[in-house]
């Protein structure tokens, strides 16, 4: 299935297994590993000159000899090299790691590469580390729903007490987040907006501004998918971290003190989380 995409001045056209529009516009994936006992995967780490055409002629080189990209990322370093990551198959039984980094070396636009094979069909990308986000920060992997059932059993464990614990967790890291991403974005419903795009893109649930009151600092926000609550069923509302996130947010954005209450959630039933945000009464 063919597949274009400009990624800055690597402008490329490459063969894609498995892509779809549709799984593109829905998911984010984030390379880990692979695992097939009956494939043979490849890790693919390569240093490349940023200039127009290089990624097109990795790819050239990996289709000419019927490698498929499975799954890859790209960046410019700080040091103004493409740092290119793909998980591969190849289909030729005779292809192992050394042949896949002779043929590559042969790229003009190369500078290095890392070429690891997969045993017993594992593949994990040990090469790349630490996970670091586009804003400079170190990261991890938690899935949401151990995230969500270690909420869980410590509200269960220890009621309110927890409860409120883990909203001022989520307060000191929405707080920290919008010193450090949102200064700058000025004071208005597209600033708003714009903070609460961020949300969705890491993964905690797709928000959307519903009402603005700039004159005092009151806001409606729902949330779709949200992370804590999804797959849930509950009496009462049960998003204390991510209330704590929206409130630190704000907080943050407005340099005044606000608090979020969760009115509806998606463990009731409601088809969206709901907040309102506003100062403490």
């Amino acid at each position: 299935m063919g597949f274009r995409a400009s990624f800055g001045p690597f402008m490329c056209e490459a063969l894609m297994t498995g892509y779809s529009e549709e799984r593109a516009m829905s998911e984010k994936q984030v390379m880990v590993m692979r695992n097939n006992p009956k494939k043979r995967f490849f890790l693919i780490s390569a240093r490349l000159k940023e200039q127009v055409g290089a990624l097109a002629d990795i790819t050239r080189i990996l289709a000419i000899r019927g490698v498929d990209i499975l799954e890859g990322q790209i960046y410019v370093n700080l040091e103004g090299f493409g740092v290119l990551t793909l998980f591969t198959e190849a289909a030729d039984p005779k292809a192992d790691a050394d042949f896949l980094k002779q043929m590559l070396q042969g790229s003009s636009f190369l500078e290095s590469v890392v070429v690891l094979e997969s045993r017993k069909g594992v593949i994990i990308d040990t090469i790349n580390f630490p996970l670091m986000t586009d804003f400079g920060e170190r990261s991890i992997l938690l899935s949401a729903e151990s995230v969500s059932e270690t909420f869980r059993k410590a509200k269960s464990e220890y009621g309110n007490t927890a409860a409120d614990l883990i909203y001022s967790l989520g307060f000191s890291h929405g707080k920290g987040f919008g010193s450090k991403l949102f200064t700058g974005l000025g004071k208005d419903k597209v600033a708003v907006e714009d903070m609460l795009a961020f949300y969705g893109a890491v993964g905690m649930g797709k928000a959307a501004l519903e009402r603005f009151r700039g004159e005092d600092k009151s806001f409606t926000v729902s949330v779709e998918n949200c992370f804590e609550c999804e797959g849930l069923q509950s009496t009462a509302p049960v998003s204390a971290f991510l209330a704590g996130v929206l409130a630190g947010s704000f907080t943050s954005l407005f340099g005044r003190e606000v608090v979020a209450n969760e009115t509806k959630c998606i463990a009731m039933g409601a088809k969206k989380c709901e907040f309102e945000i506003g100062p403490e009464a």
